[in-house]
Formats: structure tokens, C-alpha cells, sequence
């Protein structure tokens, strides 16, 4: 599979400002266009600038798969109009940043327990299995956890009956590592779909071959 290792906006915390699918890349408006041509070439993907809730930590506030952008219900109209020239758009009735409370694929969901039943129940209306359990001792699943339709990565303080649960709700298989140098809530450190990912600047050579493992499941 393709890597990169990159910084987004002076941040080695790459994966804190993308969101990513199997064709569609959204990065936030003041990527500078080498950075988002190396996103597109390594993703195989369309790069979009957005911003939700006018706020270019993207991956913070929403989730993407192949079939919609699942958005927070406070983002502005203008923003959602903007993602939907693009894709499909799915608006859950939120308070929360939904982004740290949820990783998905095309198959499932993994749902931070404090997710209120109504905003898990959301996910399922669209087709997706949803399994509402913490990860390696943090609610913020979404930040420790990342999803594509071929594995997942996550942090390596997850234990054994976690990933199990990760795999029966994704139907992928995975392993763990951190990033950038130490980093276990490896979101914030990494943007992936099925062809390529992301990293930042600051991953070593041990946690690149670690996530390239994870990540490049057959």
C-alpha cells in the first residue's frame, strides 16, 4: 500500500484534519495544494477543502465512508451544501464532536459508550452494525481507532477482547501501533483508506512498517 508521512497546516497531527474514503479525501481549506496533491496521489483519491463547524479539525467533528459524510448536527448549512456536491450527507442530532465518539467503515461502527443511544441508533438507520464500547481506557474511540473497508489500526493499549469487538462490528481484520513517535491515539496521527495512509511527519521507521502491517490486510 501507498505511505506518506506529511504535516497539515505546521502539525504533525495529520490525522486530526482529514477524513478519508476509497475516492474522496476532505481537508481543510488552508492546506497548502503540495500537501493535498501528496494526500490525493498517496489515497488514490479527490481532495476537497471543507471546513465543519468552521473549524478545519475535520476528523474531530465527522466520519466518512464510502457511502456518506456522517456530519454533526450544528454544522452549518453552508458547509453540509458544499460536502454534498460531493457525497452523500447524514446528519446525526448531536451535541457531542462525533469524530472522537465514532470510527466506521461501509460494514460498522465502533461508538464510544457516553454516545447517547439516540446518535447510535442514528447510525444504524443507515445500514452500518454498531457496537458501543470504550478503547484502551478512553472514551474518545474515535481518536484511538482507525477504520478502513480492508483493516483497522489501532492504539496497541487496547486489549484482546476489544479488538475482538472491533473486528466482529467492521468485518476486518487489524493490529496496533502508534505514530508520530510515541503517540497511542493514533487517529490523530493517521489518515488511511484501503490503497494508502497518511502518517505524520514525526512516525518512525518502526511505526510506519507496524501501521503498514495493520493497515495492508489481504
Amino acid at each position: 500500500m501507498n505511505l506518506a508521512k506529511i504535516r497539515v497546516l505546521g502539525s504533525s497531527y495529520v490525522g486530526l484534519f482529514g477524513i478519508a474514503n476509497d475516492k474522496l479525501c476532505l481537508v481543510p481549506n488552508g492546506i497548502d495544494d503540495k500537501v493535498m496533491k501528496k494526500i490525493e496521489v498517496t489515497l488514490d483519491v479527490k481532495a476537497m477543502k471543507a471546513s465543519i463547524y468552521e473549524s478545519s479539525l475535520l476528523a474531530v467533528f465527522a466520519k466518512m465512508n464510502s457511502k456518506q459524510v456522517f456530519l454533526p448536527s450544528y454544522a452549518p448549512q453552508k458547509e453540509v451544501e458544499h460536502i454534498e456536491k460531493e457525497h452523500k450527507v447524514c446528519i446525526v442530532k448531536t451535541e457531542h464532536a462525533l469524530g472522537n465518539m465514532v470510527e466506521l467503515n461501509d460494514y460498522g461502527a465502533i461508538a464510544s459508550n457516553t454516545l447517547p443511544r439516540n446518535e447510535a441508533d442514528a447510525l444504524r438507520a443507515t445500514g452500518l452494525k454498531v457496537v458501543q464500547t470504550n478503547l484502551a481506557k478512553t472514551d474518545a474511540v474515535g481518536s484511538t481507532l482507525v477504520a478502513t473497508n480492508r483493516a483497522f489500526l489501532v492504539s496497541p493499549n487496547a486489549t484482546k477482547e476489544e479488538v475482538k469487538r472491533i473486528e466482529e462490528a467492521l468485518n476486518v481484520k487489524g493490529g496496533s501501533s502508534t505514530a508520530n513517535t510515541g503517540d497511542a491515539l493514533v487517529r490523530n496521527s493517521v489518515i488511511a483508506n484501503s490503497k494508502g495512509a497518511i502518517v505524520g511527519d514525526m512516525t518512525t521507521g518502526f511505526e510506519l512498517n507496524r501501521i503498514e502491517e495493520a493497515l495492508d490486510q489481504k
